[in-house]
């Protein structure tokens, strides 16, 4: 398997989630509503060139839409395409005092160098979510590990990886219950570039299709 100047896979093959995810895996939810907790900080971690920005901008304008307050940052190296990218996106129903993210609730990570520099910033009872497709190794000692591979269910559905941020999305918006889908989609609709709309789209909806399966118990497929 080769990697690019970044370090990331590529070309590995998919694998299937390595255990199936319940409703008391998420933890208890409030009634219609995300998990209980006052803040969530969501990191999400790659390349340059993924997107991040752009999912990072998606997901805290859904959270205010649904009436929360939310702070997105996003940093990259000097080489913005194929160097290191993250989005932090913190959402609270409380005023946000401190807009960074010090041990992430949920970590999505989209390629393996990404894994090598964020993984010990995870929540002990976190959520580390991994495009299999783009990095190997998923496994942080007590957290719940969710290997998914993003860029390739992209490609099935979009004919393109480009969409894999949005598939990751959608599957940690339905997973966690951070933000509605209606919320998600507008704020989808009002930042995707319109050549790209209906594809992130569909992109979007195979994620959350796919979140709603495994906590139901189901197979997903690919």
């Amino acid at each position: 398997m080769g990697k690019d100047s970044s370090g990331c896979a590529r070309g590995s093959r998919p694998d299937r989630v390595c255990r199936k995810l319940s409703q008391a895996d998420c933890g208890k939810q409030e009634e219609g509503g995300s998990l209980k907790r006052k803040r969530w900080e969501v990191r999400l971690a790659g390349q340059g060139g993924q997107g991040l920005g752009l999912a990072g901008i998606i997901l805290a304008e859904a959270a205010v839409r649904d009436g929360k307050n939310a702070v997105m940052t996003h940093s990259y190296g000097a080489q913005q395409r194929g160097g290191p990218s993250r989005a932090d996106v913190v959402i609270s129903n409380e005023r946000i005092d401190y807009p960074q993210v010090l041990d992430a609730d949920v970590l999505v990570i989209f390629c393996e160098a990404a894994f090598d520099r964020y993984h010990h910033r995870l929540a002990s009872d976190g959520f580390l979510v991994v495009d299999s497709s783009q990095a190997r190794r998923s496994l942080v000692e007590g957290a719940r590990s969710i290997p998914l591979p993003f860029a390739d269910i992209a490609q099935q559905v979009t004919g393109s990886i480009i969409s894999a941020n949005m598939v990751a999305l959608g599957f940690v918006a339905e997973l966690t219950k951070l933000v509605s889908r209606r919320a998600l989609v507008g704020a989808l609709r009002k930042h995707s570039p319109k050549d790209s709309l209906q594809a992130n789209q569909t992109a979007l909806e195979r994620g959350i299709q796919i979140a709603k399966s495994i906590k139901s118990g189901e197979n997903w497929g690919h």
